[in-house]
């Protein structure tokens, strides 16, 4: 286990540093952020100034490494527009896009497992077709509709707040967290019933569970203590890796809903060309990610050795 942990840590820092070193040369090195552009046009001496202030006048190595310094002690750059830090940007964008992230995964959990468990457990029957049809339009229907159908019909009506809001509206965080949360989860609720479903079928096969039911457990008993717990491990890989996508920041669907998270920061950087700030966001978006998945991958290894050997 110490080897295979060593092996997933290595390979997470090899993905961090080759993502850093390709979002510092697409973000700082392939453009100038102070150039004229457009009919915003700065006098050179101002432009030269500004990338004098924030180092981009050194060589390009010189840059990276400086920059992967200040990353590592946890200074994310200054912001172009505001000056302000942009780790405090994103700190306080981050616990909004943490909230949506939970959320959407306990809605996941919760439509799609159960889903996933009644067609499996009827297989073949109505419900069990209902199940697989649904789930494979809802799969195929790209986020932003659903956002933006969502968007039409519920917003305003019930607990679902207006959107956009006037600065002077307060919402509070668990019904402006809904039609976004609902938005994420739809598709991954559809795909995580059909992943549900394939692995309980599976599972519902072997040997063991008809062992079970030979010895007389009740149905129930034998679906929920026996088939549930080695049929879910795949459910729990996928969720874990859909939680750190998330936790990088939703860009369609929080800049769709005005959701004030990572991912709407993100859009309104690329909008302004704010390079610090769209690096940094990446940046954090792909540790999260990486951070998330080498957490499950370790535990997937936990619940089952056969990982740690591959």
């Amino acid at each position: 286990m110490g080897k295979f942990i060593v092996r997933r840590v290595g390979q997470a820092i090899l993905v961090v540093l080759a993502t850093t070193l390709l979002v510092y040369i697409a973000t700082f090195a392939l453009g100038d952020p102070f150039a004229s552009t457009g009919d915003r046009q700065v006098p050179p001496e101002v432009a030269a100034a500004n990338r004098a202030l924030f180092g981009l006048d050194k060589p390009l190595w010189q840059q990276y490494l400086t920059y992967l310094g200040h990353i590592v002690t946890g200074d994310l750059g200054i912001d172009y527009d505001q000056k302000r830090p942009v780790a405090e940007m994103i700190g306080a964008a981050l616990p909004a896009t943490v909230r949506l992230a939970l959320v959407a995964i306990v809605i996941d959990i919760i439509i799609g497992v159960t889903v996933g468990i009644i067609a499996a457990v009827k297989r073949y029957s109505f419900a069990d077709v209902l199940v697989t049809v649904v789930s494979t339009v809802a799969i195929g229907l790209p986020t932003f509709v659903i956002g933006i159908v969502l968007l039409a019909y519920l917003a305003g009506v019930g607990p679902f707040p207006v959107v956009p809001r006037s600065f002077a509206t307060e919402v509070p965080w668990y019904q402006e967290v809904l039609l976004p949360a609902f938005t994420l989860a739809i598709v991954d609720a559809a795909f995580v019933a059909r992943l549900m479903r394939g692995s309980m079928l599976e599972v519902l096969r072997a040997d063991y569970i008809r062992t079970a039911r030979a010895k007389g457990l009740a149905e129930r008993t034998v679906i929920g203590k026996h088939a549930l717990r080695n049929s879910i491990i795949p459910v729990v890989t996928y969720l874990g890796v859909s939680l750190g996508v998330l936790m990088g920041g939703a860009l369609i669907t929080e800049t769709i809903f005005q959701y004030n998270g990572v991912g709407y920061l993100l859009f309104r950087s690329i909008a302004g060309n704010n390079v610090p700030v769209i690096a940094a966001v990446v940046i954090f978006s792909v540790l999260a990610f990486v951070v998330l998945s080498l957490i499950v991958d370790i535990l997937y290894a936990y619940l089952d050795p056969r990982i740690r050997l591959n």
